[in-house]
């Protein structure tokens, strides 16, 4: 396999404009005949109830791609406390860390996780540079944990803050009558104009 060429200008404009969505992280898991494997993503969406789908995109320069053709697989939804697993999967190990394997699962799975959900292989799609896995769920959980968030290429932990603790926009900052006098074209108004 050839290596990929690195992306273009207008390739990481588009990468740095998806990233401003935030998503959740998962790592996909899989039986190997090296043992389990693992990959991780931002990219698994839930598809439908009736039957129960969930989608995840695979590179298909990805290692885990070929360990998916067919396969059962989990997604392990992470929790605030994992970025340590995610960057494991995501090809940066580290030696210090252990694997929180399930034992005596049917398809691989890490515990400690905010949710997880194991699937059987229903249909693979190919879009663009990517494999699209569709996997029909057969067994899930969750936890209360808070999961693992990534926005704009970093990971983050915190909770959004409720709508009472955010800082004030500036129109909310604004002395609302002295900004209207100098927004007005007529120029100075004691009657309140609205926004």
């Amino acid at each position: 396999m050839s290596p990929k060429p690195p992306p273009s200008p207008e390739q990481l404009a588009l990468r740095k404009c998806l990233g401003s969505f935030p998503t959740g992280v998962a790592v996909i898991t899989y039986d190997s005949p090296e043992g389990p494997r693992g990959a991780t993503v931002n990219s698994f969406v839930s598809v439908s109830l009736d039957p129960a789908l969930v989608l995840v995109s695979i590179a298909k320069t990805a290692r885990s791609r070929e360990g998916l053709d067919n396969a059962s697989f989990a997604v392990n939804v992470l929790g605030a406390h994992q970025d340590d697993i995610a960057m494991h999967f995501a090809g940066r190990p580290s030696a210090s860390l252990r694997v929180p394997w399930h034992q005596d699962t049917d398809v691989p799975r890490l515990r400690e996780c905010a949710a997880w959900l194991q699937c059987t292989p229903w249909r693979s799609v190919e879009a663009g540079d990517h494999i699209l896995f569709i996997g029909q769920v057969v067994a899930y959980g969750h936890d209360a944990a808070d999961p693992l968030i990534f926005h704009a290429g970093a990971f983050r932990t915190e909770k959004p803050a409720n709508r009472h603790s955010r800082l004030p926009s500036p129109v909310d900052r604004l002395d609302r009558h002295r900004d209207l006098e100098l927004w007005s074209d007529a120029g100075s108004s004691n009657q309140f104009v609205p926004a």
